[in-house]
C-alpha cells in the first residue's frame, strides 16, 4: 500500500472510469483512514464507494447508499464502513451514531456528504471533492490530511 500524501485529481466520463478511481483509492488509503466524500447529488459519490469496495474484494453490487440506514459495513480484504449523513440535520446527529469507535478502527471510513460533518471528524481525514459538468465528466480530487484549507 503507497499512502497518498499529496492531492491527487482524476477525471472520468464513464462509470468504469468512477469504480476504477475508486479500486485505485482503496488500494492506496491506509488503514484506518477516514473519507469525507463530498460533491452535489448526482456526482457519483455511490459509483466511487463502489469502486473502493470493489478494490477491497467486496462484491460491488452488494453496496448500496445508506441514505436511509446511515451506516453499512462490508467485510472484505479490509473493513468498509459506508455512511450518508445527507439527512442529519447537525454534527451532534452523526456523534450520535457512535462513530468515535469507528474513528479508532482499522478498517475504512467513507462518508458521504461529509462536509455536514466535518467539524467533528479528526483532524487528520482525507477529503474526495467529485464535481460532474452537464456532460457527465467528474473531477475528483483527494486531499490528504494536513493539505486542507
Amino acid at each position: 500500500m503507497i499512502p497518498l500524501p499529496q492531492n491527487q485529481i482524476w477525471f472520468t466520463s464513464t462509470e468504469a472510469e468512477t469504480l476504477a478511481v475508486g479500486r485505485q483509492l482503496a488500494q492506496n488509503l491506509p488503514d484506518g483512514a477516514i473519507v469525507s466524500l463530498e460533491g452535489t447529488l448526482g456526482a457519483g459519490k455511490s459509483i466511487l464507494v463502489r469502486g473502493i469496495a470493489s478494490g477491497l474484494g467486496i462484491d460491488p453490487e452488494t453496496v448500496t447508499s445508506p441514505t436511509f440506514t446511515l451506516w453499512q459495513s462490508y467485510h472484505g480484504l479490509r473493513e468498509l464502513h459506508h455512511l450518508d449523513v445527507y439527512r442529519l440535520q447537525d454534527p451532534a446527529e452523526f456523534l450520535d451514531l457512535g462513530v468515535e469507535e469507528l474513528f479508532q478502527s482499522d478498517g475504512l471510513a467513507i462518508i458521504e456528504w461529509g462536509e455536514k460533518v466535518r467539524s467533528v471528524l479528526p483532524p487528520d481525514h482525507y477529503r474526495v471533492m467529485i464535481e460532474i459538468d452537464e456532460q457527465t465528466n467528474r473531477r475528483i480530487e483527494l486531499v490528504p490530511p494536513g493539505q486542507q484549507v
